[in-house]
C-alpha cells in the first residue's frame, strides 16, 4: 500500500503524472484510486493530486499518511506538506541541497536545458523513481514512455527520464 500526493501549479502535467503512475500500477495488477483538485490550474494556480494504491475505497488521503510528495513547485511544498507522514519522503523541484528525507532536483533547469520546460514534470517522476520505496520502477517508466506512438513526444520524455535518472545518480536519491 502506497498513499503518495503530487502537487504544484496548473500546467506542470500534475494530471499527466497522476495517469502516468496509475496507468502503470494498474498494468502491475495494483488497484489505484486518485483525484486531483484543480482548483485555478488554469491561471497557474493550486493543484494537487491523490494517489493511493492498495486495498483503498476514497481517492483522498488523509493528513499525515502520504509516504511520498512529489511538488513540482516548491512554493506549493508547504501548502501539502501535512500530508506526510512522519517519515514520509519529499521529493522536489528545486536546485537547493537535499535534506534527510528531503530529495531534491533542479527538473526545471534540466527540461529548461533539454529545450522544452513542460518536460520538467518527467524529469522529476523518473528522479522520483529512483528514490527508495517510491511505487513504480524507472524500468516501469522506461517501458510506459516508450510505447507512446507519438515519435517527437516518445524521444522528448525518454530524454527527459535519462536526465532525472542521471540527476538521482549524481545525488544522494539513489
Amino acid at each position: 500500500m502506497v498513499e503518495l500526493i503530487l502537487c504544484g501549479r496548473g500546467g506542470q502535467g500534475i494530471v499527466f503524472l497522476t495517469k502516468l503512475i496509475g496507468e502503470i500500477a494498474t498494468s502491475k495488477g495494483l488497484r489505484v484510486i486518485t483525484s486531483e483538485t484543480h482548483g485555478m490550474a488554469v491561471r497557474g494556480g493550486s493543484i494537487n493530486s491523490h494517489v493511493r494504491i492498495g486495498p483503498f475505497y476514497s481517492p483522498l488521503v488523509r493528513p499525515g499518511q502520504a509516504g511520498f510528495l512529489v511538488s513540482l513547485e516548491s512554493a506549493e511544498t508547504p501548502n501539502n506538506a501535512h500530508y506526510l507522514t512522519p517519515d514520509g519522503i519529499l521529493v522536489e523541484n528545486s536546485p537547493l541541497p537535499a535534506e534527510p528525507r528531503v530529495f531534491r532536483c533542479d527538473a526545471a533547469g534540466l527540461a529548461r536545458d533539454l529545450g522544452r520546460t513542460q518536460l520538467e514534470n518527467v524529469v522529476l517522476l523518473a528522479f522520483a523513481t529512483m528514490v527508495g520505496g517510491f511505487p513504480i520502477s524507472v524500468e516501469e517508466l522506461r517501458s510506459r514512455l516508450a510505447g507512446d506512438p507519438r515519435e517527437q513526444v516518445r524521444t522528448m520524455n525518454l530524454r527527459a527520464m535519462d536526465a532525472g535518472v542521471k540527476a538521482a545518480k549524481s545525488s544522494a536519491a539513489c
